[in-house]
């Protein structure tokens, strides 16, 4: 099995795969989920298109802000994080839950497809975003992770823990457990 990291880019952006390449939940989510008639808001040709302005602009300000784990030339596994002003959804989870650092960069989506969890893969892609931010000089990072299901945007609290995430706080939304997972770099 042959591992390969690679930032997200205007091109590696197209290897986006189901279903983080329509999700708009953190950058759009006036655009994400499903209308009355159970189809998606906004087609998957325009939501990736929305996802590559998202990564232009904000990596324009920010720099890399997302990375793709491959196998053997396929895309496997996505993350993407950015100071949390970057996500229009962070404000909701701010509200909801409790803010993140707003000094720190936050973690919002780390996914693994399911053929291919249970591998390491999880832990090796946070690896590379941490490394990735240590050598850029950030101190810390966040993430609102799920305690009570490996089903969310940025994966189980128990992987974040393995890698030395330490529990600031947990709280229930909705029929969910969440938790905001801190480690500092």
């Amino acid at each position: 099995m042959v591992i390969v990291i690679k930032d997200i880019d205007q091109q590696t952006v197209e290897d986006l795969f189901p279903p983080c390449n329509h999700c708009l939940y953190w950058e759009a989510p006036t655009k994400f989920g499903r209308d009355k008639r159970g189809e998606a808001k906004v087609p998957e040709n325009e939501a990736i298109e929305i996802k590559r302005g998202w990564f232009q602009e904000a990596g324009e300000k920010f720099g890399i802000c997302g990375q793709l784990l491959y196998v053997d030339g396929e895309a496997a596994g996505y993350a993407r994080y950015s100071p949390p002003h970057f996500l229009e959804y962070a404000a909701e989870f701010s509200r909801e839950l409790f803010p993140p650092d707003s000094e720190g960069i936050l973690l919002s989506c780390l996914h693994i497809k399911a053929k291919y969890q249970g591998q390491g893969l999880g832990t090796k892609l946070l690896q590379s975003v941490l490394k990735d931010l240590r050598e850029r000089g950030y101190r810390i990072i966040e993430t609102y992770s799920r305690d009570d299901s490996a089903v969310s945007s940025s994966g189980p609290t128990v992987l974040y823990q393995e890698n030395g995430f330490q529990k600031l706080d947990t709280k229930r939304w909705g029929d969910a457990t969440y938790s905001l997972m801190r480690l500092e770099l």
